[in-house]
């Protein structure tokens, strides 16, 4: 396989070429209650060319690497058929590598049968079911993906890498009257089949959560001290703030260039946000990005300030800043762009007993929920919350929506905790043009923080 990549690198006459060939296989089981919708296993191979000539891109994906000439004829050929383009690629270093993920030889997910996956994941949901007759419904769902490729550029770069993936999410929803509440949870592992077993000592934790809900207030609408639990506050870093660092997103959005300038205070001196996958067996965590660029850490956030962004060769090279190894793909049906990888806010030297001193009204929000972005202004729903009299948690509170702007909001940030937690289930999505690239995988992550003056909808 090697030889024939490079074989077919040397006839190339485009100004850059680059070749991606792909061999996976995809488990996925799914449950509805008691009910088992999907349990499948996928095998797929396929590869793409990318070759750039005289500043465009040309780009082609196929199924079948016998004729690999003659698809890098047609990247070259859909290249010229561009026209003269203005792209650039920054430099970096050739390398040659092969990077095996390090997974448990006793527990290799990867060696679990099909039919022992669908009978623990049904095992969990019938749990969730029988912990309460007010819990109504239960869904389980898995996706566990291992896959080999082989990545080379005429630059001389020739990688081999492999790994395995695995993550999935159980949910539980309760009903009293006509007040209805759920509760998920995540869990994944990148080494052992033991943690997604291991994933059923949550399930309880998820009972107990969705029938405090069920007997909990609604949020009375207004502006509050908020402390978000790591859970939400990784996915708000991850949605509010990631996503504006994507060097992609900035470099052709001239009012969001002016806001995202390095140097510029964002937030206060204990503040930091930071991105790579050069972390050991995260989620989001690689050896080289889908450009055959060697992984980082980078600060996008040092002691408040804006210091980084997350950039593809191309967009480094536009933007005259350093390659970060944030070009990625979900596979070879799309061209890698820039995307995070494992975004986190950093420790800070808070404990979460000494955010809760001095909050007289506040609340404390938790779980992942779910979010919107748009211009720097976001709209998050959180799972639960619990008010905060005085220093003291209180009641549940349910039916939680944060509304701000992201800008004002970082600043407002007075306290972060020291006890840091990156998720093992993440998946993001991310459109060009009409095509959506998802999921990816990434990790999210964050101790707790506390925000000043966070608008509240409610009743």
């Amino acid at each position: 396989m090697k030889a024939l990549v490079k074989s077919a690198i040397a006839k190339s006459k485009a100004d850059f070429i680059e070749i991606r060939l792909e061999d996976g296989n995809l488990v996925e089981v799914a449950y509805s209650g008691k009910d088992l919708k999907k349990a499948q296993e996928t095998r797929d191979y396929g590869g793409y060319v990318r070759a750039l000539v005289d500043g465009s891109w040309g780009f082609i994906s196929f199924n079948r690497s016998e004729n690999l000439q003659d698809y890098v004829q047609k990247a070259e050929e859909n290249a010229r058929a561009a026209g003269r383009g203005n792209v650039a690629l920054a430099p970096v270093n050739p390398v040659t590598d092969v990077v095996s993920s390090a997974v448990d030889a006793a527990n290799d997910p990867r060696r679990v049968p099909l039919e022992e996956k669908v009978r623990l994941f049904g095992h969990f949901s019938s749990t969730v079911l029988n912990l309460n007759k007010k819990i109504i419904s239960a869904s389980v769902g898995y996706r566990q993906s291992d896959r080999k490729i082989v990545y080379a550029n005429s630059e001389g770069t020739l990688l081999e890498m492999n790994g395995v993936w695995g993550a999935g999410g159980i949910s539980a929803i309760g009903r009293d009257g006509n007040i209805v509440q759920s509760v998920h949870t995540g869990f994944g592992t990148r080494t052992s089949w033991q943690d997604i077993v291991d994933a059923e000592q949550q399930i309880e934790s998820l009972g107990r959560q969705v029938l405090d809900l069920l007997s909990a207030e609604p949020a009375r609408g207004g502006r509050y001290t908020v402390i978000l639990d790591p859970k939400l506050a990784g996915v708000f870093i991850h949605e509010a703030f990631g996503h504006l660092s994507e060097a992609d997103n900035v470099s052709d959005n001239p009012k969001l260039l002016s806001q995202m300038v390095l140097g510029t205070r964002f937030a206060q001196d204990h503040f930091n946000v930071l991105d790579g996958g050069a972390l050991e067996n995260e989620r989001g965590s690689y050896a080289y990005d889908d450009e055959g660029v060697p992984s980082t850490l980078t600060h996008l956030i040092k002691d408040g300030l804006l210091t980084g962004r997350l950039h593809s060769r191309e967009t480094a090279a536009a933007m005259g800043e350093p390659v970060t190894g944030n070009a990625r793909t979900i596979g070879y049906r799309f061209s890698p762009i820039c995307r995070m990888s494992n975004t986190f806010i950093g420790a800070g030297p808070h404990s979460f007993e000494k955010m809760l001193e001095g909050v007289d009204n506040g609340l404390y929000v938790s779980g992942g929920g779910s979010g919107n972005t748009s211009k720097g202004l976001f709209t998050f729903s959180a799972e639960k919350a619990r008010s905060i009299k005085k220093g003291k948690l209180g009641e549940w509170i349910r039916d939680i929506v944060l509304t701000g702007n992201v800008f004002q909001t970082l600043k407002d940030i007075d306290m972060v905790g020291d006890d840091l937690v990156r998720s093992k289930s993440g998946g993001c999505g991310k459109s060009v043009g009409a095509r959506m690239q998802y999921p990816l995988c990434v990790s999210m992550g964050s101790p707790h923080i506390r925000i000043q003056n966070v608008l509240i909808g409610g009743r």
